[in-house]
């Protein structure tokens, strides 16, 4: 019930779908559509690839602009450290510490402070925290403020003054101690350098400078980054000094830290590649700046693009949809007067013509279909009934001859007195005569079974057995399935009658004519074939010509006397009904033989 529901809806769909209105409708539709969708990707697309490496280089600017402005600031820093070397009386004190009594090592250590306060003073410098100087053994000899973080030992091991140390000279930056205290002063990252006469490097000073994180946000704000942006400064071992926000992204993962171990590069980075990355190395502090921007803040403004190519597409449907109905209505209402007047005419209504009202093509067509329909009226008013008529004489004609009935029951009377004298072979001929005509009769429809055929030819060979005594012989081969395959009636008899009166009969000495039937996949493959006296090449090729010549063709030049009437009328039965589902195959050769071969395609007769 539910399989002839879908049948039925799936009928109906194919019906309204196959109307040229709506298949006008549907085309529209389609075309406007992928016009605009081909349209809106590309231009997406571009738009895409341009936004994208604008982006990129733009956040190269971007970080290379931030990364030349950090490195100054860190200049201006380092020379601020550099001022002992402005007075040698500096260096030669750092060479004498270790010597000093108590009260010149106290007004050394003054002069030490005042240096550094007068240059960190003289210009204000944002962010800045705190200076410290260390001797060589750790001993603090001034500082800025009364903090006092470390014991001379703690110096001496920390990290800093040892990276301090191995730099001999040049400015080493490092983010904040472990122990910073925790309070609005903490820094956010330090300067310091090693101080000592170049002469004499068993001792040595060393000037600590801390700052708070200004100085990167200071950047970020000059350099135009944008709300959404992050900015992430990392020192020399990819560890975080300073960022923007928090909430981009996770800059502790270590799988982000990994891909920018390089000097400088740009990616996308995420589950759905949403920030693009760029980061720089500074070959002046050896530390990295890293932007990120978020993709959205990128692409923002293809989301217009995508609104504008959604509303041109709803827009052209709608426009389209009005313009397919108006040309659809002009299109296919002649049509469909058309088809309302040839409908009249297949109710058998000639008299009917379409109303001519355009000079196109559809005006051009109803002005031949009216022409067509007066020479066809004329045709019926004249040569067909005119046909019928001639019919009707020559049905008559034919029940005016001898009744088949009174033939073959004269030879059953033959055949009898036959049997009486005991002329053997007379009553042979006679009853196999009487059959070949009873079969004739007896079948009222065109068609019958291999079997039957097969019947028919023994009856027809027996009697050429006696007429040619031991000149012929005749054997049949049969798929014993194929005895009740269908034929049209008298289809081997013309076949086998050719092989005797063109192959056999010329030919001196013993003749053998085979029949054979076998199935080739769905195919049923008669042949026929003899080895009888043959024929030429040209007779072959013209034969072949008479016999596949087109059906309607009426002057076709094919006597009994020339060989070739039986077959040409059996492939014009076949071919009538089956069409290009039947084949007729003719070979031969001189002296060798010829063989008819029919392949039958089909059950359907």
């Amino acid at each position: 019930m539910l399989g002839t529901k879908q049948r039925t809806l799936w009928g109906k769909l194919r019906s309204i779908f196959s109307r040229i209105r709506i298949v006008l409708l549907l085309s529209y539709f389609i075309i406007i559509f992928i016009c605009i969708a081909l349209l809106g990707s590309i231009s997406f697309y571009i738009s895409y690839r341009s936004m994208s490496e604008k982006a990129e280089s733009s956040s190269i600017q971007i970080v290379r602009q931030i990364e030349k402005n950090m490195d100054n600031d860190f200049q201006n820093k380092r020379n601020l450290l550099l001022a002992p070397y402005f007075n040698q009386e500096y260096i030669d004190g750092i060479n004498a510490y270790a010597r000093m009594d108590v009260q010149a090592k106290f007004q050394f250590k003054q002069k030490l402070g005042d240096l550094f306060l007068k240059s960190f003073n003289i210009t204000p410098i944002p962010g800045f925290i705190r200076f410290q100087i260390y001797y060589s053994n750790g001993e603090l000899l001034n500082a800025s403020d009364n903090l006092k973080q470390w014991t001379a030992e703690e110096v001496r091991q920390s990290n800093w003054f040892r990276q301090t140390v191995a730099r001999d000279g040049r400015v080493y930056f490092s983010g904040p101690p472990a122990n910073s205290p925790a309070d609005n002063d903490k820094p956010a990252f330090s300067s310091s350098i090693l101080i000592r006469d170049f002469a004499n490097p068993d001792y040595f000073m060393i000037v600590r400078a801390e700052y708070r994180a200004e100085l990167f946000r200071m950047i970020g704000q000059n350099d135009s980054l944008s709300a959404e942006s992050q900015l992430l400064i990392l020192d020399e071992d990819n560890k975080q000094i300073f960022t923007s926000r928090e909430s981009l992204l996770d800059t502790s993962k270590s799988d982000l830290l990994e891909r920018i171990k390089a000097d400088d590069g740009t990616f996308w980075y995420g589950k759905q590649k949403d920030v693009l990355v760029t980061y720089i190395r500074s070959e002046y502090s050896n530390w990295k700046v890293v932007l990120m921007m978020p993709k959205n803040e990128i692409f923002g403004p293809l989301n217009q693009i995508k609104t504008t190519t959604i509303l041109t597409a709803i827009i052209a449907l709608v426009v389209t949809f009005f313009i397919s109905v108006l040309f659809g209505q002009r299109i296919t209402n002649p049509i469909l007067d058309l088809y309302k007047t040839i409908s009249r005419v297949k109710r058998g209504d000639f008299s009917i013509r379409v109303q001519i009202t355009r000079n196109d093509e559809i005006g051009r067509i109803a002005m031949n279909f009216n022409d067509m329909q007066d020479e066809l009226q004329n045709l019926i008013e004249s040569k067909y009934i005119y046909q019928i008529k001639l019919q009707q004489v020559e049905l008559a004609m034919l029940y005016s001859q001898i009744n088949p009935h009174f033939l073959y029951n004269t030879l059953d009377s033959i055949k009898a007195m036959a049997d009486y004298y005991e002329v053997e072979k007379i009553g042979e001929m006679s009853q196999s005569l009487a059959d070949m005509f009873r079969y004739n009769i007896k079948n009222k429809t065109e068609i019958v079974t291999l079997r039957e055929e097969l019947e028919q030819i023994d009856a027809y060979m027996r009697i050429q057995g006696i007429r040619f005594e031991d000149k012929v012989t005749y054997e049949v081969e049969v798929e014993a399935s194929l005895y009740d395959h269908p034929l049209l009636k008298m289809t081997l008899q013309p076949l086998v009658e050719n092989a005797v009166f063109h192959g056999v009969e010329p030919k001196r000495g013993h003749s053998i004519i085979r029949l054979n039937a076998r199935r080739d996949g769905e195919a049923l493959v008669l042949t026929v074939s003899d080895n009888g006296v043959g024929m030429t090449e040209e007779r072959l090729t013209e034969l072949r010509s008479k016999v596949s010549a087109p059906i309607y063709t009426e002057d076709v030049p094919m006597s009994s006397v020339e060989g070739g009437i039986g077959i040409r009328n059996v492939y014009a039965r076949y071919a009538i009904r089956l069409g290009n589902q039947f084949e007729c195959k003719l070979e031969s050769k001189q002296g060798v033989g010829t063989s008819v071969t029919l392949i039958i395609s089909s059950w359907n007769l």
